[in-house]
């Protein structure tokens, strides 16, 4: 099971960073919560395995690590406080 959860946590991340780029911030944020828990789901299946499967844990650190990281470089960029005073 926690291959399955993790190919469906990898297609949750692509659709939010597809709804991001499309300027869908609060579907973006709302996908990509439901990758973490099923990277989570997928942690907490190779932990409580009949046989424990360190390559599969490190997997699912690895695809959360991506998923935060790819949630840093599609988001928006955020303005400075500068250039908020000149914008007003």
């Amino acid at each position: 099971m926690p291959i399955w959860t993790l190919w469906l946590g990898a297609v949750l991340v692509v659709a939010g960073s597809g709804a991001q780029i499309t300027h869908r911030a609060s579907a973006a944020r709302a996908l990509r919560l439901l990758a973490v828990l099923a990277f989570a789901a997928a942690a907490v299946g190779a932990v409580t395995a009949s046989e424990f499967s360190l390559p599969l844990l490190l997997t699912v650190f690895v695809a959360i690590a991506a998923t935060i990281a790819l949630s840093v470089v599609t988001s928006d960029p955020k303005k400075s406080v500068a250039s908020r005073r000149d914008a007003e």
